[in-house]
This record gives structure tokens, C-alpha cells and sequence, in this order.
């Protein structure tokens, strides 16, 4: 290898740990939504979800109407709930205990028994996490449709919340959205699997105060219909990036030790 040649990989190696020593996961609450207050029998889907302390009905399965009389919290999770003037609402959105379809189970590859499921309703959990400048953030999760469900996309938004109470969904007042998947189809023949997926984005070196106060949040939706997306196992990874100084500095040290090395 030529010199030059050990000073570039010097230098990536020396970014490289930088990068690596700067990243961590950040604190989803019940990422895997195997978190409720008691456990949901096979095929039973909650009616919503409102966060710990905050008990929703559950159905039977997707299209049964929903029953009130042993309610369940799902802590972390929240979607919009039944409005005042009609509070046995059904919502389109809740956390399902995967069941077979006859043989065949309904999903595979879940990171446990339960999972998400959303057809036209949103759901969402803000993390106790400012948003930070200079940074990258990669949130991984699976997501797919169930067995002989209609193929739908995936639609994922990370966004800055105000605050830890208000709902951060899209569009919502007050609420920025800071990235959302694009163009993102499970391929054709993959219903009933749990696939892999990623949504990455890096805020630039100098943010706003706004910005700067506002929380991290997650937000997805089953789609504008009636087609169903199941999603599991959320990570959210955030990496310091070097500032642009530092890492011109360490790219001249790298190549100030190949230097060296010649002489």
C-alpha cells in the first residue's frame, strides 16, 4: 500500500472512531410493543393506544366492534381516542397479538408476539429527547402487511415536538416534520413477512432555538384506507457528527503522520 494510500485510510480510521465513539440508541419506551398491562390474547388487537395510564378497549380481532369491559394500557404508544360524544369510537390503529391465519401464521420475523397494526389512523410516541445539532439519526423498524392482505407502502416520519403532551403527527400545529419515507412498497409476494427498513437524516450544524427545544417523536400511519401495515421493533440511533474544523484537523493529522512516515 503507498503512503498516501496509509494516510487516507488513517484518516478514515481516526474519523471512523470518532463517529463510532459519539453514537448511542436513544430511549424508545416499549419499541417492540410487548409492553401492555396485561397480556392480549392471541388475535386480540387494542382499540388505540393512549400511553401508560391511559386504558383503551380492545376487539377481538381487526373488524370486530370494540369491547369496554377489560381495557388494557399500552405504555409509550399513542394515537388519536374516541372523541367526548362518542367514547366506544372504533380506531383504526392498535396493538395487535399476532395470530395464525388457519395454518399459516399471519406474520412472521416479529420481534415477539405483538406488533402494531394501522390501516387510516396514526399513531406515535414522542421521546424525552431534545432534538440535536450536527447530528445523524437512523431510526430502523420492520413493517409489512399481514397474510392475503392488500399490499400497501410504508409510511414512517420522524418530526420535533413541542412538547411530551401534544399528539406529533404530520401537519399538526406546532409540530415539524423532519423526515418521512419516500416511495418505500414491500415487494410483491412478501405479504405476511416483517421486513427490514431504515429512515435517516442529519440536522445541520447550526439549528434554531425552537429546534433546539423541541423533542424527537416518531409517527406512522396504516395507510389512507382500508389496506393494514403491522410495524415492529424500533430503534432510533443518534451519531455526533465532528464539526467541519475537527474533522479537517484530524485529516491533517492522518496525513501529517503519512508524511512522517516517508521521511
Amino acid at each position: 500500500m503507498t503512503t498516501g494510500m496509509n494516510a487516507v485510510v488513517a484518516a478514515s480510521a481516526a474519523l471512523g472512531i470518532v463517529m463510532s465513539a459519539s453514537a448511542e440508541f436513544l430511549p424508545i419506551v416499549n419499541p417492540s410493543f410487548e409492553e401492555t398491562s396485561r397480556p392480549l390474547a392471541v388475535g386480540e388487537l387494542t382499540n388505540g393506544a393512549g400511553g401508560a395510564g391511559v386504558p383503551v378497549g380492545t376487539k377481538p380481532m381487526m373488524f370486530s366492534p370494540p369491547q369496554f369491559d377489560n381495557l388494557v394500557e399500552v405504555p409509550g404508544w399513542r394515537t388519536y381516542l374516541p372523541p367526548e360524544n362518542d367514547p366506544e369510537a372504533t380506531l383504526w390503529a392498535g396493538v395487535l397479538s399476532v395470530p395464525n391465519i388457519g395454518d399459516v401464521p399471519y406474520l412472521d420475523n416479529a420481534d415477539g408476539q405483538n406488533v402494531a397494526q394501522l390501516h387510516h389512523h396514526w399513531m406515535q410516541q414522542t421521546l424525552n429527547v431534545h432534538v440535536q445539532p450536527n447530528t445523524h439519526y437512523r431510526l430502523s423498524f420492520l413493517a409489512g402487511t399481514g397474510f392475503a392482505d392488500t399490499h400497501e407502502g410504508i409510511y414512517v416520519s420522524m418530526l420535533a415536538a413541542p412538547d411530551l403532551e401534544t399528539l406529533a403527527f404530520p401537519n399538526v400545529p406546532g409540530v415539524t416534520e423532519l423526515v418521512r419515507t419516500q416511495g418505500l412498497y414491500p415487494p410483491l409476494g412478501s405479504e405476511g413477512h416483517l421486513l427490514p427498513w431504515e429512515l435517516e437524516f442529519t440536522t445541520p450544524e447550526t439549528i434554531s432555538d425552537d429546534l433546539a427545544q423541541s423533542f424527537l417523536a416518531i409517527s406512522f400511519i396504516g395507510s389512507d384506507g382500508i389496506p393494514r401495515t403491522n410495524f415492529d421493533d424500533f430503534k432510533l440511533e443518534a451519531t455526533t457528527l465532528p464539526s467541519p474544523a475537527g474533522a479537517t484537523l484530524l485529516l491533517a493529522a492522518a496525513g501529517w503522520r503519512g508524511t512522517r512516515r516517508r521521511t
